[in-house]
């Protein structure tokens, strides 16, 4: 019997270049050393590797330390501050990713140095089927509002991929917890199979932004203007999702942006594919409509991502900036003058970690930044092996 005679997938697609020149090499070469040292290739000369970029000076605070007693996963970190105090929010659980009873915590601080012991905001059910994941957090005028995904349908995942359940038996919603007095909360729902994992944040127009993941697609959650109670308009980012390979797989909607002076938003997005590059959607009419998310040359080696705008008007981006999967040990941090081309990097932390608690989707490193920008001050919230929760803070004004 004659076999039937296929043809191979052929496609085109835009992309997007957003490194200058001299930190295009910089990143090939911090990637190739990285491979030979994990490889034990040596140098010819025998002498050791150079390191491609320059650590930032940071000062770095334990939040909350995870313990068999506390909980021994902690994640998905985020900060603001409101009424004089700065705000923690982080995912707890007792042991793996996504485990029925994993809740949301916070703890506050006056001076990012000593914090308060952490309260539950958004609990789950240990004895049921119902988990929380951590959104973000932000004041509006006497209001705190934690931002929480809440999901149920818990089913062990059977094939290799980054999350602890079927997705496809699960159901989820994208939620507000709101509070007056940080003691009595209130939820609210705010739409329908759909997560999050970054606060919103106002445009240049006025309207609050985030990014978020709805029936599997890529979107945008647009509101009126600047009150987070109100209800938001979706906006699908399109993306094509039947190409061949595994490239045309949706970039996950861990999402981060910011806004250029000539109005441009760019989103960047946590890639679920093997690319190891982050994909980039553009906005030029303030969040209405967007490009597909487009391939870019800005390592990642699959995680969350946090971008911004500094006080002095420079763009950054803290990623696991290395295309080396799940490589989350270094942290690190991009700067551009004009958001469009990155031109420096360097080194938040890069020590090595160990996991102390085993569990369901651990990973070593320092990962899911959330950044706070105060005056020439840079904060950055993270966990460490999903375990501990920390932050970092840096002088802006030495980059």
């Amino acid at each position: 019997m004659e076999a039937e005679m296929t043809d191979p997938d052929i496609y085109t697609e835009t992309r997007i270049s957003m490194l200058n020149p001299e930190l295009r090499q910089r990143v090939r070469d911090n990637l190739v050393t990285s491979q030979f040292q994990k490889a034990g290739c040596l140098r010819p000369d025998g002498q050791e590797w150079p390191a491609w970029f320059d650590h930032v000076p940071i000062r770095r605070v334990r939040v909350a330390t995870g313990s068999r007693a506390f909980g021994m996963y902690n994640h998905q970190a985020g900060i603001c501050r409101w009424k004089d105090r700065y705000w923690y929010v982080f995912s707890n659980g007792a042991d793996n990713e996504e485990a029925p009873g994993q809740r949301t915590l916070m703890t506050s601080s006056p001076d990012l140095l000593a914090w308060s012991e952490p309260q539950c905001v958004a609990p789950g059910d240990p004895k049921g089927d119902l988990w929380r994941n951590t959104g973000g957090v932000m004041g509006y005028g006497e209001k705190l509002i934690v931002f929480v995904q809440t999901k149920t349908g818990h089913s062990s995942a059977r094939q290799p991929r980054m999350s602890a359940n079927e997705e496809t038996r699960a159901t989820r919603k994208a939620g507000i917890f709101v509070t007056d007095d940080a003691n009595t909360w209130s939820e609210h729902d705010v739409v329908d199979d759909c997560h999050w994992y970054e606060a919103p944040r106002l445009t240049r127009e006025g309207r609050l932004l985030c990014a978020a993941t709805k029936e599997n697609r890529p979107v945008v959650l647009l509101w009126p203007g600047d009150n987070p109670l109100d209800t938001p308009e979706i906006v699908e980012i399109p993306y094509d999702g039947s190409r061949g390979m595994d490239s045309g797989r949706f970039p996950y909607g861990e999402a981060s942006w910011y806004e250029t002076d000539d109005g441009r938003i760019l989103m960047f997005h946590r890639n679920e594919t093997d690319e190891l590059r982050l994909r980039v959607a553009l906005s030029e009419d303030s969040g209405r409509s967007w490009t597909h998310p487009m391939y870019s040359n800005i390592p990642d080696s699959k995680s969350r991502v946090s971008a911004g705008r500094l006080a002095d008007g420079r763009f950054f981006l803290i990623n696991n900036a290395i295309a080396d999967l799940l490589n989350r040990v270094p942290l690190m941090m991009s700067i551009s003058r004009d958001g469009l081309k990155f031109e420096k990097q360097y080194f938040l932390l890069n020590e090595p970690t160990k996991i102390e608690f085993p569990g369901a989707l651990k990973a070593h490193g320092y990962q899911y930044p959330c950044s706070l920008v105060e005056r020439d001050r840079l904060i950055v919230a993270y966990s460490v092996n999903k375990e501990h929760m920390e932050l970092l803070m840096l002088s802006t004004s030495k980059l």
